[in-house]
């Protein structure tokens, strides 16, 4: 009987100091960094990787990373096989998921080749071929050219860049951390025109019907983030 309910309490100890389960955090496989840095389908790097990093710490979870098509974020999350996603909008991932705080801060860009005349607003591009991302939404441009908005969709941000570099194309818009990161990695460098600015976004993450926490220990871990300058740094250190 002693041997019993010795054997019960060692169970009962060992679930009480039992670890909860690794959160996973979907990144989209086509992100290019700084956001993320994903090799042979593993996110190794970058800034997302960072973020997910810093949240689930703060919920007191370790932390695992699939990269899956941006076709198949969504799918992820409601079959459970991720538990969030970040750096989205709802507009850009509609579905059945809880969506946090807005709090990431990111900028899209117009940037044109210097061989072409700058637009000084963003109608100055209606009828003209900008390039896009594929399933990518961008509602200021959508809002500023209407009909005349016309997409010329690439696989991600870096392919529309070197069009733009081989003259296969005059504008094209994109994340600014990324052109910056480009950029400075770019020899000999790209003739742009100063860029103009097309939106400036408090993005969010998001979390799956299935997911291991709840929103309000998302949205916890994210004011903590902001507290402890965790955010800051993040900013400071791909900015």
């Amino acid at each position: 009987m002693r041997a019993v309910l010795l054997a019960g309490l060692l169970f009962g100890l060992g679930l009480a100091h039992a670890q909860p389960r690794p959160l996973v955090m979907a990144i989209d496989s086509a992100t290019e960094m700084p956001m993320a840095l994903v090799q042979d389908n593993q996110v190794v790097g970058g800034m997302n990787h960072a973020l997910g990093r810093v949240l689930a710490q703060r919920m007191g979870h370790e932390l695992r990373y699939i990269a899956v098509p941006r076709k198949r974020v969504l799918e992820a999350l409601e079959r459970g096989d991720a538990d969030f996603v970040c750096t989205y909008l709802p507009a850009w991932l509609p579905g059945p998921l809880q969506w946090s705080q807005a709090f990431f801060r990111q900028q899209d860009v117009l940037v044109t080749r210097a061989e072409v005349p700058a637009p000084r607003r963003l109608q100055d591009l209606r009828g003209q071929r900008i390039g896009t991302v594929l399933g990518f939404v961008y509602v200021e441009l959508e809002r500023a050219l209407e009909a005349e908005f016309l997409r010329d969709d690439a696989p991600n941000a870096l392919a529309n860049l070197r069009k733009l570099a081989a003259g296969r194309l005059d504008h094209a818009v994109v994340e600014g951390r990324l052109l910056s990161h480009v950029l400075a990695q770019t020899q000999p460098a790209l003739k742009l025109h100063p860029r103009l600015p097309v939106s400036s976004l408090l993005t969010q993450c998001a979390l799956g019907p299935k997911a291991a926490v709840s929103l309000a220990e998302l949205n916890q871990a994210i004011d903590v983030a902001r507290r402890d300058g965790s955010l800051q740094a993040l900013y400071a250190r791909y900015d």
